[in-house]
């Protein structure tokens, strides 16, 4: 691992401590009383499958593969601290009784007594809650409308099973197995059948009143002492028993933690979150930052177990406190005073699962045991990738191997403990034997199960370290290598493995030893026949098949995949090396100049406009993949020299983040989309597909899902839309201020709002108070203002002041707001400043209209406030980043002359070239002009902007060859990567407040030449 950390360049290089607050600091294993032999602990390694990678926020978009050959190939490496952290969550989860359940159920040993006794209760704990879950459900809701007939062999009698009350009652039967059972005990007892348990709950549902939803109410207060039906559920218990015979008849009770009361809303808030889908036909989609979440052809319209349904849509990537703090309450017992106190055999694991914030910009977070990243701050957007924590890799390349291999390699290790001086000295007998003594101390990766009898000849076989991730973290101690999947299936928990191919089927493995093994194909394994000697050639160090390593090297990653990276690395770190330190219990340096790197001090929240509802069938047009390349270029940008000398003292990031408001609204598909809405919905309603015609469907879609949003916005939907706006964005801001503790005291927040979103932000701010309080967490998300201040705001492509001319608005500036550098006597003059609530009376320090000459949705905001004022300036541009033709001309031939030197470009500059002499105004112009509206006008424009003016023009590039009814198809939404527009952003964000502190290509310039004068 490297041990060092940088600031920059010119600084020395810190050391890590490897101190107990040291995030590189080695990873404790739990000790097991049970390895005698003491085997060494596997230093795991965590890969993420994306086309970018999450540590290096200047990298560029990668279109994502589908190939699965290539796609493999694009797992990276997680940072050493992040693997660390992953780790130390991952170890968290193992369990003894998990591990005693795995043992039990694979080896199909009858557990004792007292572990009947607790999973007999554990199950009907389960049974009872879903039943009174799904009565509260359908005693609010009413009935479902589809009835779900169990098509499952394993029922008794499958012709008078129940019809379940919905779909529903399946997945939630599994997501309550697979959180309280191991998954061979889910494959290997009948009673853990899904659809048997299924049945189960609606035979408790029978036992429930549902007449009123008051009744069903009053006894959710007191589900713990409802009496459940026990026939239904001994009636599984003793199925599974009777099947085979006391000798061969696999575990039916297995020692678990009892499964909590909030087990099910727990799981689902910290799980990951898949928006349903209810078009089937795959989108032909490129630019995704991660690979796709494949989508199964289930009946099933919800989420299958194998991701648990969120709680709430619009709570991406927040899990609950007590999950995340480990603080997990567990259930009461059953109420009964002739039930005898069974003790538990084994303690019971503390949390379900864990959530690891990842990334160099702590933007992603990984759930173990899924072993599945997912953004934090919006929702999934495809954009779920797969996790691998591998444990033996290719020796040549330190690529991961599958973790079926892996975990049989890991298998044979174990067996036959190459770590010990007694394998050393077996390998050097066999050398002396000869072919023969070889193939003694050759082990078959994929060993013949011994024993099987005919009559379960068609039973899978299960591996001794299973593959599963839910298995393989908590009934194992770190050995067990798995992979998350995000391949949605309709039984995920009780289905057998898929009989697929086994890679390296007929290989053998010699272990050379403690770390290094050589998988060897049929022709190459000893033999005694052919005189094959291929672990004489291993011992004298040849390479014979293919090496593999048990372990992660990070430099021998770094020196094969990162070539460049690890050069600079080299090249920094002083001669001689930094040697590793011991454990100190002091502060790490390194560490501190890492979070110190990574701190932000500006966020901007960027709102979009029309079109995200085709974005749910075109996925090249969703919001969030633009922004997540617009982040990128900003951090590229900031990084610039030109650039960071106009920064202010203290700028140490900038974080751009999306505000995906549109994503849980739905107008016009008929019937209410949330709970709220069944108040005012009327079934005999018409919607829109009941007035549109059947014609050029193609083109309707398109219309409705890009133009509509903007009738819907001037319609009585409009409150529905600013709310939940507001609500998205305050959502967002209480998340980041959670993962970034003062910032609510010592950050600033910014807005950019696009199209229609910049009309909405105009819409909150006229409302918006000139002071926020401190959010509180804990209190419900504010719906009618932010609750955040905003210092900027940029509207980019906005139609802002068409709705203002609708409204009989005008943009004016707060009373009271004084923002720095103004004059105390101008933001409390009623000529110069309005009242909040007044539409355009906003509260912010500056506004800024960006816009493309040719976008004919963006319209001027400067005339808003006064026309005037707005005929006196000179058109405004963003400064340019790429120099004029003549420019590179002269820069060209500077370079031939001898002596000549380039000029320095620098942000500062003024690429307005003033006049040396001012021309005075004529008589009739001195007449004429109301220089006391001027003056007002100016006041009112210096507050709402520190360079005197709102409207700036972006520059087209295209040179005489331009064609402006050809870029008007693309100007609307071309924004993102407009490289002047994001310099503009990280110098107008990043410099010092206050209009003494503006650059000069910024400031407002007279059409008369006249230049306004600049106050110090």
């Amino acid at each position: 691992m490297p041990p060092t950390s940088f600031i920059n360049c010119g600084e020395l290089p810190k050391t890590h401590n490897y101190g107990s607050t040291c995030r590189l600091a080695p990873v404790s294993h739990p000790a097991s009383s049970s390895d005698a032999d003491d085997i060494p602990p596997v230093n795991a390694q965590y890969f993420y499958l994306s086309s970018i990678p999450i540590d290096d926020p200047l990298s560029t978009t990668v279109a994502a593969t589908t190939d699965p050959r290539t796609a493999r190939s694009g797992f990276r490496p997680f940072s050493p601290g992040d693997n660390n952290a992953l780790e130390k969550a991952w170890l968290s989860l193992a369990s003894d009784a998990y591990r005693e359940n795995h043992t039990n159920a694979r080896q199909n040993r009858p557990p004792s007594p007292s572990l009947a006794k607790t999973n007999g209760d554990k199950l009907q704990s389960i049974v009872r809650q879903l039943a009174v879950q799904h009565a509260e459900k359908h005693a609010r809701e009413g009935p479902s409308r589809e009835k779900v007939q169990p098509f499952d062999e394993a029922l008794p009698e499958p012709d008078a099973a129940t019809p379940l009350c919905c779909p529903d009652l399946l997945v939630d039967a599994g997501i309550a197995l697979r959180s309280s059972f191991c998954a061979v005990a889910r494959r290997k007892q009948h009673e853990l059948n899904r659809d048997m348990v299924a049945q189960a709950v609606m035979s408790e549902m029978n036992t429930l009143h549902t007449d009123s939803t008051a009744s069903v109410t009053r006894r959710d207060a007191r589900s713990s002492s409802i009496p459940p039906s026990q026939s239904k559920v001994d009636d599984l218990m003793r199925s599974g028993q009777s099947e085979e015979s006391p000798n061969s008849r696999p575990s039916t009770a297995v020692p678990e933690s009892p499964i909590p009361n909030h087990n099910l809303s727990t799981e689902r808030s910290i799980s990951v979150s898949v928006p349903t889908r209810t078009s089937l036909v795959d989108d032909g989609i490129s630019g995704r930052p991660f690979v796709r979440v494949e989508t199964a052809e289930s009946p099933i319209t919800s989420p299958p177990p194998s991701l648990p349904r969120a709680a709430t849509i619009s709570r991406p990537g927040k899990p609950t406190e007590e999950a995340r703090n480990g603080e997990v309450e567990h259930p009461r017992p059953a109420s009964g005073a002739n039930r005898p106190s069974t003790p538990r055999p084994v303690e019971a694991p503390k949390t379900l699962s864990r959530e690891v914030t990842v990334g160099v910009s702590r933007l992603h977070e990984v759930s173990l045991p899924a072993l599945q990243m997912k953004p934090i701050y919006w929702s999934p957007v495809n954009d779920i990738a797969t996790v691998l924590r591998a444990t033996w890799f290719y020796r040549d390349d330190m690529r991961p191997l599958d973790s079926a291999v892996a975990n049989q390699l890991e298998a044979g290790y174990r067996e036959l403990k190459p770590h010990t001086e007694t394998w050393n000295d077996e390998l050097r007998c066999a050398v002396e034997v000869g072919p023969l003594g070889e193939e003694k101390v050759s082990h078959a990766l994929w060993p013949k199960p011994l024993g099987k009898s005919s009559k379960k000849t068609d039973e899978p076989v299960e591996p001794p370290i299973s593959s599963n991730p839910f298995c393989a973290a908590r009934c194992f101690r770190g050995e067990a290598a798995a992979e998350g999947s995000l391949i949605l299936t309709a039984n995920e928990d009780n289905s057998a493995p898929a009989s697929t191919h086994k890679k390296f089927e007929q290989y053998h493995v010699i272990y050379k030893n403690e770390t290094t093994a050589y998988l060897l194909k049929p022709s190459l394994k000893p033999s005694a026949y052919y005189g094959r000697r291929p672990v004489a050639k291993i011992m004298r160090g040849l390479t014979v098949g293919i090496p593999v390593v048990r372990g992660f090297d990070f430099e021998a990653w770094m020196n094969k995949h990162e070539k460049k990276q690890h050069k600079q690395h080299e090249q920094q770190v002083p001669a001689g090396g930094i040697p590793r330190q011991t454990a100190s219990h002091g502060a790490c340096l390194a560490c501190r100049a890492d979070e110190e790197r990574a701190r932000v001090t500006d966020l901007v929240l960027v709102v979009h406009g029309i079109g995200q509802k085709l974005a749910e069938r075109v996925e090249n047009y969703h919001f969030t993949h633009a922004i997540n390349a617009f982040r990128r270029a900003i951090n590229i940008e900031l990084r610039n020299d030109a650039v960071g000398g106009a920064l202010r003292e203290g700028q140490h990031g900038i974080m751009v983040l999306p505000v995906n408001w549109r994503q849980n609204l739905s107008f016009e598909d008929g019937g209410p989309m949330k709970e709220e809405d069944k108040e005012n919905y009327t079934p005999g309603e018409f919607t829109l597909k009941d007035i549109e015609p059947k014609t050029i469907p193609a083109v309707r879609s398109m219309i409705s899902d890009v133009m509509f949003d903007i009738p819907f916005y001037m319609s009585h939907h409009k409150p529905k839309m600013v709310a939940a706006m507001v609500g998205e964005a305050n959502r967002v801001y209480r998340l980041w201020c959670r993962n970034n503790p003062g910032f609510s005291q010592n950050g600033r927040v910014h807005l950019i709002g696009h199209s229609l979103g910049s009309v909405m932000c105009i819409e909150v701010l006229s409302r918006q108070p000139n002071t926020t309080p401190v959010p509180s967490l804990s209190k419900p998300i504010q719906l009618k203002h932010f609750d955040f201040d905003t210092k900027n705001l940029f509207l980019i492509g906005s139609p802002a002041a068409f709705f203002l001319l609708l409204e009989r608005g005008a943009l004016l500036p707060r009373r009271g707001r004084l923002k720095p550098g103004a004059d105390p006597s101008d933001v409390v003059s009623t000529d110069v400043v309005g009242e909040a609530g007044r539409f355009g009376c906003i509260a912010v320090d500056n506004i800024y209209n960006i816009l493309a000459r040719e976008d004919a949705v963006a319209y001027l905001l400067n005339g808003t406030l006064d026309p005037m004022y707005a005929a006196s300036l000179k058109t405004a541009y963003v400064p340019s980043t790429s120099m004029s033709l003549l420019q590179s001309m002269g820069s060209a031939m500077r370079s031939i002359v001898p002596g000549a030197s380039a000029a320095p470009v620098s942000v500062m500059s003024d690429e307005h070239t003033r006049p040396s002499a001012l021309r005075l105004p004529s008589q009739l112009e001195l007449e004429v002009h109301d220089f006391s509206r001027e003056e007002i006008a100016e006041r009112k424009a210096f507050l709402l902007n520190d360079n005197g003016q709102i409207d700036y023009f972006l520059r087209s590039g295209s040179g005489p060859l331009e064609l402006q009814y050809l870029n008007m198809l693309s100007a609307h939404t071309s924004y993102w990567v407009n490289h002047d527009l994001i310099r503009m952003l990280c110098l107008e964000i990043g410099r010092k407040p206050g209009r003494a502190h503006t650059l000069p290509s910024m400031r407002a310039v007279k059409a008369t030449k006249r230049v306004v004068p600049r106050t110090v």
